[in-house]
């Protein structure tokens, strides 16, 4: 696995994502939402494997070409 995340837990909670990402925890539940991250439910709270995380930042780079007008239309957050 990625070293890049090494002193986070192999289960992340929103926070840890949300530090991760620089961005909010209500951010991240967006993302979880909208089904942008998978995460699992567990009581009330969700938590997000590293290798989920780590697939949607693959899934999320910026494409080059002829593919960045199609990425930038599946962009939730501007």
């Amino acid at each position: 696995m990625n070293n890049l995340f090494e002193e986070y837990p192999a289960i992340l909670n929103i926070s840890d994502v949300a530090e991760i990402l620089g961005v909010t925890p209500n951010t991240v539940r967006k993302l979880v939402k909208t089904n942008c991250l998978h995460a699992v439910k567990v009581g009330k709270r969700y938590k997000v494997t590293k290798n989920k995380l780590l697939a949607y930042l693959g899934e999320n780079e910026e494409p080059t070409g002829k593919e960045k007008a199609v990425w930038k239309r599946k962009q939730i957050f501007h």
